[in-house]
């Protein structure tokens, strides 16, 4: 009965240090592998989370921020060597963003959320860690506030900004970062104030201005 009882105990106490064991291991090569458990330094509270592979991410890892440690900062599931999706968190466990992440910078489509919600505020397109493509921001009720076309991290081609009852309210256009081609400006109700012609940021020819839906004034430029 004795040996029996001492073979439980013995087994009880050995599975904790078989769980040490396994945490915080490096491979022959000094790097880190298997699963890692990383506190703050001088603390208790856990810095981050996660699995190694001969020295590279592998799977879910988990970042938290020193002095909060009821919900992660961040979630960042590695694909592979190069490629993960990371989502990233307020204090309170609410979703601030979500997206690939290639080569450690940002890569396709990326969505942000209003404040302490999982309403969409902004989708952007990132090449290389670089904005390309469409740019789309949205009002806390869904209704779109702004779409504008982004090039090697810089606006280029159509802008428009909306009014929250979604009537267009700017229609622009960029090239390379500047305003650059017509442009049109309406008020809430639909109506056109302004229109005229930008090129390389600076107004050039004729722009007319309207009251009440008529032509007021035009001026040269």
């Amino acid at each position: 009965m004795f040996k029996h009882e001492l073979k439980y105990l013995l087994m009880i106490f050995c599975i904790p240090l078989f769980a040490q064991e396994k945490i915080n291991q490096t491979d022959e090569q000094g790097r880190r592998h298997g699963e890692w458990r990383v506190n703050f330094e001088g603390t208790n509270q856990l810095k981050f989370e996660g699995t190694f592979q001969h020295g590279k991410e592998t799977g879910k890892f988990k970042f938290y921020k020193k002095g909060f440690q009821e919900h992660p900062t961040a979630i960042i599931e590695f694909q592979d060597a190069n490629t993960a999706e990371a989502t990233y968190y307020s204090q309170d466990g609410k979703p601030i963003s979500q997206g690939r992440i290639k080569n450690k910078q940002r890569e396709g489509t990326w969505v942000y959320f209003h404040n302490k919600t999982e309403d969409t505020m902004m989708v952007e397109n990132y090449s290389g860690g670089e904005l390309n493509g469409l740019q789309i921001t949205y009002f806390p009720d869904g209704i779109k506030a702004e779409k504008t076309e982004y090039k090697n991290g810089k606006k280029h081609g159509e802008s428009f900004i909306y009014g929250k009852n979604g009537q267009e309210l700017q229609h622009l256009n960029y090239k390379n970062g500047e305003l650059h081609g017509p442009v049109s400006y309406y008020n809430a109700a639909g109506e056109k104030l302004i229109e005229g012609e930008y090129r390389e940021d600076r107004k050039t020819g004729n722009w007319r201005y309207f009251k009440d839906g008529n032509l007021d004034e035009e001026k040269e430029h």
